[in-house]
């Protein structure tokens, strides 16, 4: 009868320890705008990757190209007010950077925003000071997103 105990406690340990796994899923949702606006085409494409339903990263990439002749005339002047009102960041997990291509009258930007690890004043610099205390799901910002009429797919990232 002991043995019988002794297998049958071992046999439920065993279970419990395998059954009790926390199973970590990593996902990312990516929803990609598009408009023609003013004399200015922008894509844009925001990417939120989430552990456990929780954020833990986000990076928003706004793509715009100038399509109105008036201007490109003065495409200088339209360059340096962008570089004026949007100056790189790179401090402590946020960094975002302005890209301008002179030949093609496009400019490029990125924010990258690593939520774990930055600090609440490099948050609150670019608006996003309630971005740590966000309790919204990969599912209610997809559904918020598709509403703005954005189209969104979910990657799975990994799942253990």
């Amino acid at each position: 009868m002991k043995k019988i105990s002794i297998i049958l406690l071992s046999i439920f340990m065993m279970a419990t320890m395998t059954g009790c796994e926390v199973k970590e899923k990593e996902e990312m949702l990516v929803c990609t705008n598009t408009q023609a606006d003013e004399g200015m085409d922008v894509s844009q494409t925001t990417s939120l990757t989430y552990k456990n339903d929780k954020l833990k990263h986000m990076t928003i990439e706004m793509n715009t190209k100038i399509t109105d002749d008036s201007v490109k005339e003065v495409w200088e002047e339209f360059k340096k007010s962008i570089l004026e009102n949007d100056q790189e960041v790179n401090k402590e997990g946020v960094v975002y950077k302005v890209e301008m291509d002179d030949q093609n009258y496009t400019y490029h930007t990125t924010l990258d925003i690593d939520v774990e690890n930055a600090s609440e004043e490099a948050l609150k610099e670019q608006g996003f000071e309630d971005l740590k205390d966000d309790q919204s799901t990969l599912e209610s910002n997809k559904e918020t997103a598709e509403k703005d009429g954005e189209t969104c797919r979910v990657e799975t990232i990994s799942e253990r």
